[in-house]
């Protein structure tokens, strides 16, 4: 009888940590990747699945994950760039640490963000990867993020069969440290039913008197010529895992990737 008891009270135990796991996994959450803010919402859909979503500075994701114990694992969805990222993270003292693979995206990589659940004590504890990436020069700055050798590419097709026609655009641009910008070079592609060809250009010397910088997370040309200068905003950028989505003013997006 005391065995029995004592069975009964494990097992009711169990099931008043595991609702009290469940209530506590529900709720916003905050967290930081690359210095810009990313914020998550979590709610119960059934015994085992949790829906939401998931802001950073420039899309707004669709969760769905499974949960397993005190873990959830799942997958983020970004529709209007057909982004599909793997996500998995666990529940513990009010912060979950979710890993994200971008193998669906043709990325080898996964990077961790350590969301902490709002209002909880250690709201200030937000990321363990916060790194200084900004460089400072006089009065410029320069996120070391975009330092590098960035493509964009262009896709055509039309038609079928013997009226196929498919061609391809791909141009670079180097950003330096120092903010200088070179032309990265450039490739063309034409095909069709009957025919193939292609044209390339190599890379560039630094185009003079002009230079990169940004300010709050916004990417800035500065162009100087005749003794005159001019600064474009080209943008609002969002720099992860070897791609940057730059946002203009009219809400025109640019995808670009990072080549080395």
């Amino acid at each position: 009888m005391r065995t029995q008891i004592l069975c009964l009270w494990m097992s009711t135990l169990f099931m008043s940590c595991q609702n009290t796991t469940q209530a506590q996994m529900e709720g916003n959450y905050t967290g930081e990747i690359n210095g810009a803010t990313i914020t998550l919402f979590l709610k119960k859909q059934d015994k085992d699945t949790y829906v939401g979503t998931m802001h950073d500075e420039q899309q707004t994701y669709a969760v769905t994950a499974k949960k397993e114990g005190n873990c959830l694992k799942g997958n983020v969805v970004e529709n209007s760039l057909q982004i599909n990222i793997i996500v998995s993270g666990c529940l513990q003292n009010n912060q979950i640490d979710m890993s994200f693979d971008f193998s669906n995206v043709g990325l080898a990589q996964t990077q961790n963000v350590l969301f902490t659940k709002n209002g909880s004590q250690n709201t200030n504890v937000i990321s363990n990867q916060k790194t200084a990436t900004t460089q400072k020069s006089s009065s410029t700055e320069r996120d070391l993020n975009i330092v590098g050798v960035w493509k964009q590419e262009q896709l055509y097709n039309s038609g079928s069969g013997d009226g196929f026609f498919g061609g391809s655009f791909t141009q670079k641009v180097i950003f330096y440290s120092d903010g200088g910008i070179a032309d990265g070079g450039s490739q063309a592609t034409m095909s069709g039913s009957d025919y193939s060809g292609s044209s390339s250009s190599g890379y560039g010397n630094k185009a003079p008197g002009v230079s990169w910088s940004t300010q709050n997370k916004h990417l800035f040309i500065t162009a100087s010529q005749n003794g005159q200068t001019q600064t474009v905003d080209v943008g609002k950028y969002y720099v992860e895992n070897g791609k940057m989505l730059i946002t203009s003013q009219n809400g025109t997006k640019t995808l670009l990737l990072k080549v080395q």
